[in-house]
């Protein structure tokens, strides 16, 4: 697409969103949805990206789920399930289950897909998600063993998320696995029909979905043809002509006006992921002021969250929950008592003085990504405000993590997604654990952390992990500044609901959301 249509003016949307038809296929029962990225399997074992996700979701199952609301595991491939001991689960499974090519599934499938995961041969990009497991045996047709290498509370969230089940007589004679995500067979609620990788792939809603229940149900329509539109202003053209019926990260000023046009809706996407501020309190970088934890609270105290709220989507900022902590109510494990500072840019000033820095001091904030730089930017200008004089420096990933291991980060604005699990040691794994990521060096998280990892008394968990979280933000090391939300455009036939249900669905939606009106 043409550069000219990324920056498409305010009236010339509308005059196109006026008089363009809508060709929409409320009649074919097909969602055409634009994502950003080509997907070249549906394998988030080879491929594991957000876009990856809302396909896995829908094609394959894993052996339970996760209802958020009520913030427990339910049945889904697996009817029952029990813990042995610290290193065993076993595993009821149902009986009335089939692939998508008609063939029954069985304990066979379960034992082949973890024993593949595991296998010390098998090379997986997320091959840490599986390696607390040592393997899985068959007890009988319908139920099966999984054999742990140490007691891992995380262990059913891993399994509700990260390990879908896979056919053995479809995957197992592949030689070229990525052969697999072309073709996929699933037991999901929708199977693929098409996958080609310029034309999109086309989903086909089963008849029967008989392990369905309010956790992850049945679609609630036919067929969702997905896309690859990389650019935002070729996503917004394919809508006003009518080719597309929904697509996310549109520019907030753009999405509204595609709302006044009369012919779309807006809905907000409201997922647990954050964007936090980390600030390099271990003093790796050099610079001094940092270390001083009064200084750190006066550049949390400059911020002013809303106005971040703002940058990702606009007027829509008052319906962002507020960043109180770096997980999310729904979360296993998410307890913590210390809330970040509260707005107070004279406190701020008065916090710099008293730390000896009454005329501020120079440090870059560092990001990765276009939303990212421009929080940046208004984290940099409410520093000066208060004296300090920060730059933004938004750079690629690869240098990005050529200056985290060179010990060059002085602040950093990044995303995070909870890991896409429903359980916060993934975000404890990610961010308080030694390594180059650790700008902190705090003993005490470390040990809490450690703790936390093999504790499976739900209280002694919860105990370890609120004071890993509220170490954290009472020595103001990291804190999150905004919900890390998307904005779903759509055709006004079509109905964009649920967001509440499954907080931590990529980038906020699932195939369960869609309907028509």
């Amino acid at each position: 697409m043409r550069a000219w249509k990324a920056a498409l003016p305010a009236m010339a949307l509308m005059s196109l969103a006026f008089a363009a038809p809508a060709w929409a296929q409320k009649a074919k029962d097909t969602v055409r949805l634009a994502q950003v990225q080509t997907i070249p399997t549906i394998d988030a074992y080879l491929d594991p990206r957000p876009e990856v996700y809302f396909l896995r979701d829908a094609v394959y199952d894993t052996l339970i789920t996760y209802d958020y609301g009520k913030r427990e595991f339910v049945p889904l491939l697996a009817k029952a399930w029990r813990r042995i001991d610290d290193k065993t689960l076993e595993f009821d499974l149902r009986e009335d289950v089939t692939w998508h090519d008609g063939k029954p599934f069985d304990a066979d499938d379960v034992v082949y897909t973890i024993n593949y995961l595991v296998d010390p041969d098998v090379v997986l990009r997320t091959k840490r998600d599986y390696e607390w497991m040592t393997g899985a045996e068959k007890l009988g047709p319908y139920k099966v063993r999984l054999n742990l290498r140490e007691g891992t509370p995380s262990d059913l969230a891993l399994l509700s998320t990260q390990i879908q089940i896979y056919p053995k007589h479809v995957h197992g004679p592949l030689q070229d696995k990525v052969q697999f995500g072309q073709k996929p067979v699933g037991t999901g609620p929708y199977k693929v029909a098409e996958f080609d990788r310029n034309k999109g792939i086309l989903l086909q809603k089963r008849d029967a979905y008989p392990q369905g229940s309010a956790a992850k149900g049945p679609g609630r329509v036919g067929n969702i043809r997905v896309v690859a539109i990389a650019d935002a202003g070729a996503r917004v053209a394919e809508l006003l002509a009518g080719n597309i019926d929904v697509t996310r990260d549109i520019p907030a000023n753009q999405a509204d006006n595609l709302e006044k046009s009369g012919r779309f809706a807006v809905d907000l996407g409201d997922t647990f992921a954050v964007y936090y501020l980390m600030v390099d309190s271990r003093g790796r970088s050099g610079l001094k002021p940092l270390q001083d934890e009064r200084v750190r609270r006066a550049i949390f105290m400059a911020i002013k969250h809303d106005d971040l709220a703002k940058v990702l989507v606009g007027s829509r900022s008052s319906q962002l929950r507020p960043p109180n902590g770096l997980c999310d109510p729904s979360q296993q494990g998410c307890v913590f008592t210390v809330k970040p500072p509260s707005y107070d840019p004279e406190g701020a000033r008065k916090l710099l003085v008293e730390a000896g820095y009454g005329d501020g001091f120079d440090v870059t904030i560092t990001t990765v990504s276009f939303f990212g730089g421009r929080l940046a930017e208004v984290i940099s200008g409410a520093l000066r405000k208060i004296g300090i004089r920060a730059k933004v420096n938004t750079t690629t990933f690869a240098a990005y993590r050529d200056l985290q291991r060179d010990n060059k980060l002085e602040m950093m604005v990044n995303g995070w997604g909870g890991g896409s699990a429903p359980d916060v040691a993934f975000t404890l794994d990610f961010l308080f654990t030694p390594g180059d990521r650790d700008y902190h060096g705090s003993e005490e998280v470390f040990k809490r952390v450690e703790a936390s990892r093999h504790e499976l008394d739900k209280a002694k968990r919860d105990q370890m992990i609120s004071g890993v979280f509220d170490t954290v933000t009472r020595m103001n090391y990291l804190i999150p500044i905004t919900r890390y939300p998307t904005l779903w455009v759509h055709t006004k036939e079509l109905a964009v609901s649920g967001f509440d249900i499954r907080p931590m669905a990529p980038w906020g939606l699932t195939y369960e959301m869609l309907s028509w009106n």
